[in-house]
């Protein structure tokens, strides 16, 4: 049961031991008859569930105060002195009235203060029962005059009941329309400044970030305005509608576009029932409590829903349990604490509506883990439930960009270079293998996907992915040859695995790759068969154009992993043309997160070894890290200002160290001069860096979207493939001119779009 123990004068409940939900009305009845029989002093409280909530003296002191009110109405209750003689018609009443005022004493303050004020007798009609009317009616005084002064009762009369009381001072409040906990915002919190830590959403919810002292992470709390400011009215309706929802069920075959015929139908609702009711409501708020509604009785709960909102900067939601708060993984300030946290209930059909989303899945004993998308939101979802875990739902939710990124995105963020935007564009385009390595969190997906940008639309392209991460969608429509292929899950292996049709990922590619010459882009290898798949492909293949990516930090690490755990010789690592690492870095303990380039590998199998050709220096901040390409001397390869580089002057200057060992290859291949791909790779970069740089200046972030550089990195392929010579040399002081016209007529191109 959830008694209290004593540890000195600190008292202690253990709520995984306690059948009733924390702060529920059982609990508290519980909770405040266990505190009126302890005789030991208790100076503190502590709660421990999900989350601790400790009550300090002053907090502990409103309860064990109001204890010791519970325990004088119970000696009350005993001495028969206080109700007069036993012969007075009144004297049971007297007895019932206040032992219905000590029982609600546990449930309702308000009600019990209510029961005694209001218990009227007539005049005594003799005068030997006047006496024991007067005394009861003085011991009535006395109670009331004692009761209404506790801290307890003041505080319920604030908050309008015992729970709201007591979560007051836990520290929390209520969701507001549904039966869970929020969490309030810490009185120390300080609100973090600036357009990155304080932002905008749609449907009126907005984004804040907070320090906490003493926290090792930030606190990202959101508001949703038009909701909070609704009239009492409204917001009782809204609450009526989504308890009555929350009873119904509704079939799989529409779950897909469920969450906007809801939204729509419950609008209409509260439009139609404000005028029957003669209540005031505008349109938009009957838009903002149809979606609320929606939320939690076909969406994912709106917390959860409201998340998803803040897709560019929010990456994954993780929930360790029911009651346990919500955190989150934010792309610039990393792992944040939420003030969210859901009850079972409310994950059951959190999950539930999660799972019919995709049609055919199973969420049961039998099948306890399961990868969904939720295409509404491009969310990833890996859910769990017993007997895969010890009686808790688990889920990670990892919001999908719907758009890939770009190289103008990267730089952006300062991940790289332009030099080495336009060097792995240059690479990507000549068809060279690569593998794409970090820790989980890097961006090792995003940065794969954003390779097909410069892969264009001359070559066939499939994704091979288990879930589909990579937003094949978003490339087919802007002119991209790009298949997609579903295989089974790397997690689905081993003796217990049930066939189900789907091929693995081996097969696949192989299957693929007899349709036709195509570049493979394997999504997230996990499994044992699928990384020996991958290195058999690429080694009886010869020149086969894979990208793929795995978790690795290092060459020793994958290496070591061929080796010890799947039994492969690392000298089949050499089929790889290129090993690229992504790495996370952040200045102080509370910086913001960067994913950043670590360092790059090329592949030379004639004297089998690896040759590093680029290496992130870290600086004293973002500003003074620096790529450094180890292959070439001039400077402007490590700059991040592009403005001024000269492709005349680069052009009879280049000061190379020495020649990728990749770039070798595919210059004896196409008779091309290594030194004309790398200032290819120069002009590139410039390309790039011109897109990024005229998005800052007009603060305009769709130039350095997949839309606006897709067009001109097709403008600019085209250019060059004109101006070309016989033996495949470009003048790159010409191309530098051209490329200044290119870009200014796409972006007249751009603006006249979005004006016609």
């Amino acid at each position: 049961m959830c008694n209290i123990v004593l540890e000195g004068t600190r008292g202690i409940v253990d709520m995984s031991k306690c059948p009733f939900e924390f702060a529920s009305a059982e609990f508290l009845n519980f909770h405040l008859k266990d505190l009126s029989t302890i005789e030991e002093p208790i100076k503190t409280l502590r709660y421990e569930e999900e989350i601790i909530v400790e009550l300090d003296e002053e907090k502990a002191g409103v309860l064990t105060e109001y204890a010791g009110v519970i325990k004088q109405i119970e000696g009350i209750l005993l001495n028969k002195e206080v109700y007069g003689l036993e012969q007075d018609e009144n004297y049971p009443k007297r007895r019932e009235v206040m032992r219905k005022f000590y029982e609600f004493m546990f449930m309702n303050p308000l009600m019990a203060e209510r029961v005694l004020r209001e218990y009227k007798e007539a005049g005594a009609e003799r005068s030997v029962f006047l006496k024991g009317q007067q005394t009861f009616r003085a011991w009535v005084n006395g109670i009331l005059k004692s009761f209404v002064e506790t801290r307890l009762f003041q505080l319920t009369k604030e908050a309008g009941d015992l729970r709201a009381a007591f979560l007051s001072l836990a520290g929390l409040r209520t969701l507001g329309f549904v039966s869970s906990l929020l969490l309030d915002i810490p009185k120390n919190a300080k609100p973090l400044e600036g357009p990155e830590a304080r932002y905008g959403l749609r449907h009126g919810v907005s984004a804040q970030l907070y320090e906490v002292p003493g926290g090792e992470a930030y606190l990202y709390v959101q508001e949703n305005q038009g909701i909070n400011e609704l009239p009492p009215e409204l917001s009782s309706m809204m609450k009526s509608l989504i308890e009555a929802q929350l009873k119904e069920t509704f079939p799989e075959e529409k779950f897909d576009i469920l969450y906007q015929l809801k939204t729509r139908e419950y609008r209409q609702y509260f439009l139609d029932e404000a005028i029957k009711r003669g209540l005031e409501i505008t349109p938009h708020q009957a838009l903002i409590m149809g979606r609320e509604v929606a939320n939690w009785v076909v969406g994912l709960g709106s917390p959860i829903e409201n998340l998803a909102l803040d897709g560019d900067n929010i990456t994954d939601v993780y929930i360790d349990s029911e009651n346990s708060p919500l955190y989150i993984e934010h792309a610039k300030f990393g792992v944040c604490h939420t003030l969210y946290r859901y009850s079972r209930p409310l994950l059951e059909r959190a999950f539930r509506n999660i799972v019919l989303s995709e049609k055919g899945r199973k969420f049961d004993d039998m099948n306890p883990v399961v990868d969904v998308v939720v295409k509404r939101h491009s969310m990833r979802t890996h859910l769990q439930r017993p007997p895969a875990t010890f009686g808790p739902l688990v889920g990670a939710l990892r919001i999908m960009q719907e758009a890939p990124f770009t190289y103008p995105q990267y730089l952006y963020f300062s991940s790289f270079t332009p030099f080495f935007a336009g060097y792995d564009d240059m690479m990507v385009g000549l068809g060279c293998s690569e593998a794409v390595l970090g820790l989980k969190g890097v961006g090792k997906t995003a940065f794969t996907a954003a390779k097909i940008t410069a892969i264009g639309t001359k070559k066939r392209i499939i994704p091979i992915q288990d879930i589909q991460e990579i937003p094949v969608g978003a490339f087919r429509k802007r002119g991209f040859h790009i298949g997609a292929a579903k295989v089974k899950a790397g997690i689905e292996e081993g003796p217990t695995y049930k066939p189900t049709g789907e091929l693995d990922l081996v097969q696949m590619a192989n299957a693929l790759l007899r349709m036709g010459d195509a570049a493979l882009v394997i999504n997230e290898i996990r499994s044992r068969s699928a990384v020996q798949g991958v290195i058999n492909l690429l080694n009886t293949q010869p020149g086969v154009f894979l990208l793929y990516n795995l978790h690795a930090e290092s060459l020793k690490d994958v290496q070591d992993r061929l080796e010890l755990v799947f039994g492969i010789p690392s000298a089949s690592m050499f089929a790889t043309d290129r090993y690229t690492f992504l790495k996370k870095l952040r200045f102080g303990r509370k910086g913001r997160v960067y994913r950043v380039l670590g360092y790059e590998y090329e592949s030379d199998p004639a004297n089998r070894q690896f040759i590093e050709v680029f290496r992130y220096r870290r600086g004293a901040d973002i500003k003074s890290c620096m790529l450094e390409p180890k292959f070439i001397r001039n400077p402007e390869a490590q700059q991040m200002d592009f403005d001024k580089v000269d492709m005349g002057k680069l052009q009879g200057h280049l000061d190379l160290q020495f020649v990728p060992p990749v770039l070798v290859r595919r210059s004896e291949e196409s008779g091309i001069a290594p030194e004309q791909y790398i200032l290819q790779a120069f002009l590139k970069g410039k390309m790039y860096y011109k897109a990024y740089r005229a998005s800052m200046e007009t603060n305009d972030k769709l130039l350095r979207e997949i839309d606006f550089v897709t067009k001109l990195n097709t403008a600019t392929n085209r250019m060059l493939a004109d101006i070309e010579q016989e033996n495949g040399s470009v003048d790159y002081k010409d191309a530098q001119v051209r490329l200044e016209d290119i870009f200014r007529a796409q972006y007249r191109a751009e603006m006249a779009s979005r004006t016609g």
